[in-house]
């Protein structure tokens, strides 16, 4: 069964409109065009300067497939979640109360969180039902990141919980409007829960993309109001293969790219997330993405719209990033830790370094050491490289070194590819390393880092 949700906003919940036009805020059940909707925005509890404070609750959600009802999940009801919006070196509380009846967590995808927050069950005991759970830590760098459940996660996350995080730097130009794009695949299993198949990867040509919750929308832009769109794709398997005329790249996981670039087969595998300045001008344009497959990249089939963008007039002017341009660190020729993906028979495990979780062996480093990793994927499948609590920089992919310095949280080995990647291990704990192909992450491709 393919399946489509709609509608992101639930009732007496308002749109994100700290920043997104009041226009596009429109009802999504009107004939015609479906305006591009917006997740809600948290509400910040706690007035106090350099603090926020928001409660969450996960819990049953009915979404409306096209006049068809489906039962999944979503965060205070809503998929996407309401937003949570935090400065550079806020404190940050968040009350999870879990109205579902299976526990559940949170993981915070791509921040530097003290390790017993990190929502995973290592070192944190799943929120059975009806309880709740606080996570405090402080927002330590800027960017577009994201949560999900970390417990049961290819069936939570493909039910609806997930919802984006944006932390600003106050120093960076302030758009006239900062929104959030979602972009999830759906129908990537014939239940609608969790990946089509652990070894099979979905046919790009069938899934049903939404963004923010919607089947192509359209999202009518203000004349000369300045756009930072964050984009994540939250899908379970599914790849994106972005192309967007009149826009340029800030931004990926991990903050400002070293140089801005035109929008033009932007990859974004399953958590990935990355930033956009919307430009266009005085006409139409359409977001697309072609046909991806993680069974090797660019597939048969047209280009698919996703969103269709219509400019004002009078587009704005740049905003004035500072962008570092800075090039890539010198490859120091070492490997410190080595990661092995392979499996994908049928009937048998994904495994990282011939193991399948959670009969794995911890790779131990210490705290504050310049760590070089090589991830080597032996597999003929692509898989998106996962390290929780830290960021890397991406030296090189298939021996080919980044044009600029880059730093991720999530990034694609593609196949019989290596890649090399450095980070400081700046955060002590038990940290969880997988594929964040969902069903191959709960096939076994998942071991651990220990940081002491």
């Amino acid at each position: 069964m393919i399946f489509t949700l709609f509608g992101c906003v639930a009732p007496g919940v308002v749109a994100d409109t700290g920043s997104v036009p009041p226009e596009t805020a429109a009802d999504t059940a009107t004939a015609g065009p479906i305006p591009l909707p917006f997740p809600p925005a948290a509400v910040d509890l706690d007035a106090t300067e350099g603090r926020v404070w928001f409660a969450l609750s996960a819990q049953s959600a009915t979404h409306d497939i096209g006049g068809t009802e489906l039962a999944g999940y979503g965060y205070d009801g809503v998929a996407p979640g309401p937003v949570l919006r935090a400065r550079v070196g806020d404190e940050v509380t968040v009350e999870l109360h879990n109205a579902l009846d299976t526990p559940t967590t949170l993981h915070w995808h791509g921040m530097s969180v003290p390790n017993e927050m990190d929502g995973v069950e290592r070192v944190q005991t799943p929120i059975p039902p009806g309880a709740g759970f606080t996570y405090t830590f402080t927002a330590t760098h800027a960017g577009t990141f994201w949560v999900h459940p970390h417990v049961d996660t290819a069936r939570q996350v493909d039910l609806g919980l997930y919802a984006a995080v944006v932390v600003t730097e106050p120093t960076e130009p302030q758009a006239d409007h900062d929104v959030v794009l979602v972009f999830d695949a759906w129908g990537e299993a014939e239940s609608g829960v969790g990946a089509a198949d652990d070894h099979t990867p979905p046919d790009p040509r069938t899934q049903v993309w939404t963004v923010n919750g919607a089947v192509s929308p359209v999202w009518t832009l203000e004349p000369a109001q300045s756009v930072r769109a964050r984009l994540l794709n939250a899908s379970n398997t599914s790849y994106l293969s972005l192309s967007w005329p009149g826009a340029r790249l800030l931004a990926t996981d991990q903050g400002l790219s070293a140089s801005p670039a035109a929008v033009e087969a932007l990859v974004l595998a399953p958590g990935d997330r990355a930033e956009v300045e919307v430009l266009a001008s005085g006409g139409t344009v359409e977001v697309s993405t072609a046909m991806w497959s993680p069974a090797g990249g660019a597939s048969y089939g047209e280009p698919r719209t996703l969103l269709t963008v219509v400019g004002g007039e009078d587009g704005p002017e740049p905003l004035a990033f500072v962008f570092s341009g800075a090039a890539p660190s010198i490859d120091p020729g070492r490997t410190d830790l080595l990661y092995t993906f392979s499996g994908g028979a049928p009937d048998e495990d994904w495994l990282i370094n011939g193991e399948a979780w959670p009969d794995v062996t911890a790779a131990n480093v210490e705290l504050e050491a310049d760590v070089i990793i090589e991830v080597r994927n032996l597999s003929a499948t692509s898989h998106p490289f996962h390290l929780h609590g830290h960021r890397f920089e991406v030296l090189s992919v298939g021996g080919v070194a980044s044009p600029a310095r880059r730093f991720e949280d999530t990034v694609d080995v593609p196949i019989r590819s290596t890649l090399r990647l450095r980070m400081t291990a700046d955060n002590p704990g038990q940290w969880l390393v997988h594929c964040h192909l969902l069903g191959h992450e709960e096939g076994g491709m998942m071991t651990e880092l220990v940081v002491e």
